[in-house]
Order: structure tokens, then C-alpha cells, then sequence
């Protein structure tokens, strides 16, 4: 089961994650930083996770969003 999925049942931290995932003004994560304090480009991955499972809150498929649909399996 993808992260996205997962994170769609937990509207908490869903809204959590969303607030806290948000651009610096510098085009840079507020939230994600490593051990050195240098920031990752914004939008980062783990908000693109979050705008996947608040898509799939509102009722969208997995992997459905932007258009992106997967093949059934042959």
C-alpha cells in the first residue's frame, strides 16, 4: 500500500503534514532540512505525498492524479 494511501486515513496528520510542508519564499521546504540545516526544494517529496493522499481523501484514485492512470495488469 503506497505512503499516499496510507496518509489519506489519517486526516490529522494529513492537515499536519500540508501545514508544515510549505514553501520558505526561496522556493525551499520550511519543514524538511538535514543535518546541517540546508533545506530541500520546495515542493519536496513529502508534500507531494501529502497533495496525492488529500487527493485520494477527496475521492480520487491512487495514481490518478494529474492525469497520470495506470494500465490494468494483462
Amino acid at each position: 500500500m503506497g505512503m499516499a494511501v496510507v496518509l489519506s486515513t489519517m486526516p490529522e496528520m494529513l492537515e499536519r503534514t500540508l501545514s508544515e510542508h510549505v514553501a520558505d519564499g526561496h522556493d525551499r521546504c520550511q519543514a524538511c532540512r538535514d543535518a546541517n540545516g540546508a533545506s530541500a526544494a520546495w515542493p519536496c517529496v513529502i508534500r507531494g505525498v501529502a497533495e496525492e493522499a488529500r487527493y485520494i481523501r477527496n475521492g480520487g484514485l491512487p495514481g490518478a492524479r494529474h492525469g497520470r492512470h495506470h494500465s490494468p495488469a494483462s
